[in-house]
């Protein structure tokens, strides 16, 4: 019996052969060339320059499919652990919890209504195929393959209903956030699933070995795949949260990125320096930027205000389920759109300002900087960490009346 070939999820898309032209008919004339046209969906510095740029260092790169069928997911990993934890209960769960919280209810990928949401579902299954790729590059074994894989298919397996829009308000009532119920979920400690655990021991993959590469405590030789500035959550991540806030295709192709993480020759590290400056952009424009504050500011305000509606258990459930259970939260959700065009949010409050507003009136926004050391060489991809590094630091924005025809403006468009 022959074995069933593997299929490759990140293999470039066949190009389609071009129909030849009917004799009756003129021939076609050639196209002309695309040129994109920047339609950004926020106040950002993504445009068509950038694009070009990324188009001239990487003109051969691939495109990447966001969103896997169980088809392809079933012939794209070969080890039977893998393929366990992909259909436990856990693990498909995640289709129902969205990438980016709430904001993926009211900003659409590439700013189409009809295009279907990110979930945490196709990104751990986006992770463990670049953890796969890895392994293969550097030649590991079955069982760091296994292990490894492990680890990134249930990186995530612990996130509640809407992601980390919510998550705050959970753990400030409940203590709970997805870091804890990952580690339970893995140990088989919570109801929730029990049979994660049975499976990684049945296939000789210690729970806590997963665990501690999770929580970057491990001494594991590869568990910097996890640990470091580029890691593969973040290649995986960052790719796909760029679908947001531009209508088109970028070539920052998780599968290229990798590659270049481990060759790390010149050209890698030119383009490890453009996606660490993507990363910046992303979470300056987008994750920070002034519209998913207000959508995820306003959620937590809105649980905040209906205290008693909430149980820590709602931290299990899928987000149909959770408004099946709270329908005015449902309702609410599906308002914020009128509220943020018409309310607005207000530019960064200078912190010298913050007394007189007042706490109940502002929130802090995690800000982060993100630097290149170009002076340290790279050797290993342990050594990326030397690179590239981050500052962390937050400012003051509350939500208000916009005083900036333009922010108004722009804050409209998001829903055309």
């Amino acid at each position: 019996m022959s074995v069933k070939p593997q299929l490759d999820l990140f293999a470039p898309r066949a190009t389609p052969r071009p129909a030849a032209p009917r004799k009756d008919s003129p021939a076609p004339s050639p196209p002309a060339p695309a040129t994109p046209v920047a339609q950004d969906l926020f106040d950002s510095d993504f445009n068509a320059e950038d694009i070009r740029e990324w188009n001239q260092l990487f003109p051969n790169a691939p495109q990447y499919s966001y969103h896997f069928k169980r088809a392809q997911i079933s012939s794209a990993f070969d080890r039977p652990l893998h393929k366990r934890l992909i259909a436990s209960h856990a693990f498909e769960r995640l289709r129902e919890i969205s990438f980016l919280g709430a904001i993926d209810y009211l900003f659409h990928p590439n700013g189409k209504p009809a295009n279907i949401r990110h979930s945490r579902y196709d990104h751990s299954i986006g992770v463990a195929l670049l953890s796969q790729q890895y392994c293969r590059l550097n030649g590991l074994p079955e069982q760091d393959r296994d292990l490894l894989g492990a680890a990134a298919l249930l990186h995530d397996i612990g996130h509640g209903p809407f992601s980390h829009t919510l998550e705050p308000e959970f753990a400030r009532r409940f203590k709970l956030n997805h870091h804890q119920l990952t580690n339970k979920i893995i140990l088989g400690e919570v109801d929730l699933d029990l049979s994660v655990r049975h499976l990684l021991e049945k296939h000789n993959v210690d729970p806590e070995a997963v665990i501690a590469i999770l929580s970057k405590k491990s001494d594991h030789p590869h568990a910097t795949l996890f640990t470091g500035p580029v890691n593969i959550d973040t290649l995986e991540g960052i790719s796909r949260t760029k679908t947001y806030v531009h209508p088109h295709y970028v070539h920052c192709h998780p599968r290229l990125l990798l590659d270049a993480a481990v060759k790390l020759d010149d050209e890698s590290l030119q383009r490890l320096d453009k996606f660490w400056q993507l990363k910046e952009d992303i979470y300056r424009n987008f994750i920070f930027g002034p519209m998913c504050f207000a959508t995820d500011h306003l959620c937590r305000e809105f649980v905040v205000d209906n205290a008693p509606d909430f149980a820590a258990n709602d931290f299990l459930l899928t987000e149909t389920a959770f408004m099946r259970r709270h329908p005015a939260f449902r309702k609410f959700l599906h308002s914020l759109k009128n509220r943020i065009e018409l309310d607005g949010v207000a530019d960064v409050i200078d912190a010298d300002l913050a007394n007189l507003i007042g706490a109940e009136q502002a929130t802090k926004v995690p800000k982060r900087e993100f630097h290149i050391n170009t002076e340290v060489a790279v050797t290993s991809f342990a050594d990326l960490g030397k690179r590239y590094y981050e500052e962390k630091h937050s400012f003051l924005r509350r939500v208000g009346n916009l005083a900036d025809p333009a922010q108004q403006a722009a804050a409209a468009s998001l829903f055309d």
